[in-house]
């Protein structure tokens, strides 16, 4: 018996642990937001319904008033290189939903802003609005330091904020739009 006492604790240890292994992936819990982040997200939500803006070509935009359930805030500058990494991204979202959803890219660039915008426009063929923010009053609305930075709202709540540069077009991302708009 003392032989395979070893043998037997280690099948035992082994079991117990691939038996929790198992009960926590079929639990499945998702993570919940920190205090902090709820506060932030609060915060969006509420600047969500206050926020006026007007893109490029002069149109005006009231979050308040929109139909559209799924409403992306982009904030980027030309001169940043994650933030061109999402344009591809954004351009087949857009392509894809149309009107079922509304892009604004806030661009934050402060040096010859619209000759920055244009450009970047016609390269990457942008077919959503740009909202020029120069003095970075909407950046500093929403206490962004660093780009790029995305907020997904859906029926203005917070569903996703996204900090760095993120692939809109990922297979996870189309099953949610897919989910939430069609």
């Amino acid at each position: 018996m003392k032989k395979f006492f070893p043998v037997f604790l280690t099948i035992l240890v082994f079991s117990g642990f691939l038996v929790g292994q198992v009960f926590f992936d079929l639990l499945d819990l998702p993570a919940r937001p920190s205090k902090t982040e709820r506060k932030l997200n609060a915060h969006y939500e509420g600047l969500f319904y206050k926020l006026k803006m007007v893109d490029t070509k002069k149109k005006d935009f009231d979050l308040k008033a929109l139909k559209q359930k799924v409403v992306i805030l982009n904030f980027w500058a030309s001169w940043c290189i994650p933030c061109l990494d999402e344009m591809p991204s954004l351009v087949k979202v857009q392509k894809k939903y149309g009107e079922k959803l509304l892009i604004l890219g806030i661009n934050t660039d402060e040096e010859n802003q619209n000759k920055a915008i244009k450009k970047i426009v016609k390269k990457y063929k942008l077919n959503f609005p740009v909202i020029p923010d120069s003095k970075n009053k909407i950046l500093d609305q929403f206490l962004i330091s660093g780009l790029p930075y995305s907020i997904i709202f859906v029926d203005g709540k917070v569903h996703q904020v996204s900090q760095g540069s993120k692939d809109f077009f990922s297979g996870e991302m189309v099953e949610f739009y897919d989910k939430t708009i069609l």
